[in-house]
């Protein structure tokens, strides 16, 4: 497999702890959350967490067009100024791109996560200190913003 340019790790499941988690505003029975991903070298590109989770007592279904086009990410440099969009991140996020479509059903109290390559989708300074919050639309005329983090 190595050769093909495909690698198998072998390590523990991924587990989400949402009670270090801060939650955006509700709406429709749902919340979303952002959460920076540590890093394990600190020459490693940051990375965040979104996570939207069913707050309500319904099952909640919804389809979204790939995570990368769901949730809109903001994220502003030190000066308060938009963090532009990466050459890598324009070519990623091309309206062409968006083939994919996921069905979504959310029982009472789940959730699901995705991570997003920030640090790969914007232009950002080294060692800078940012801000970062996601948004989305679930449903229509429904939108859930998240909570804001800072990364530095």
């Amino acid at each position: 497999m190595a050769k093909m340019g495909l690698s198998v790790r072998d390590g523990p499941p991924k587990v989400v702890d949402l009670t270090i988690r801060s939650w955006g505003e509700q709406a429709a029975g749902l919340v979303l959350s952002v959460h920076d991903i540590p890093r394990e070298d600190a020459d490693a590109l940051p990375r965040i967490s979104v996570v939207i989770r069913n707050t309500g007592s319904e099952r909640k279904t919804f389809t979204v067009p790939g995570w990368l086009f769901f949730y809109d990410v903001e994220v502003r440099l030190a000066d308060g100024s938009v963090a532009p969009v990466s050459p890598f991140g324009r070519e990623l996020l091309k309206p062409e791109r968006r083939t994919e479509r996921l069905e979504i059903a959310l029982a009472p109290g789940e959730f699901q996560e995705a991570e997003i390559p920030i640090g790969s989708i914007f232009n950002l300074r080294a060692r800078g200190r940012y801000t970062v919050k996601a948004w989305c639309h679930p449903f229509e005329g429904v939108t859930l913003v998240s909570n804001t983090i800072e990364i530095r």
